[in-house]
């Protein structure tokens, strides 16, 4: 018999909770979250991981791929100009495709006549 005013309750709980309009102060949130405790600082959990992978950054750097992606960048460049240069001078390449055939229509059903058993008598 409880069961009911309980449920009840938590109904009209849960609808202030959903409608319910606060104005957030984000301002203030942001400050609050950006404080932090004297004494303890950030700790980056991937500092060990990345002076493991320093020493190998430096030398792919003095490797040859790097000049490799430069050049592939700079003729990639050089074919985009081009491609731009043609599309804005109308200069498109012929193609021999025929044009698309325009397709014919479909036929509506017509509604058959109703057979003279089925008609109704007058």
């Amino acid at each position: 018999m409880g069961r009911g005013r309980q449920k009840a309750k938590q109904q009209k709980i849960a609808r202030k909770l959903k409608y319910l309009t606060t104005d957030t102060d984000y301002d203030e949130l942001a400050k609050e979250l950006s404080e932090q405790e004297p004494g303890t600082g950030s700790v980056d959990p991937f500092a060990d991981v990345e002076d493991q992978y320093v020493d190998t950054d430096a030398k792919s750097a003095d490797s040859t791929s790097a000049p490799v992606a430069d050049d592939d960048l700079d003729e990639y460049a050089k074919w985009a100009a081009e491609a731009a240069a043609k599309a804005t001078s109308g200069e498109f390449p012929k193609t021999s495709a025929k044009p698309a055939a325009p397709h014919k229509p479909i036929p509506m059903p017509k509604p058959r006549p109703i057979p003279s058993a089925l008609k109704p008598k007058q």
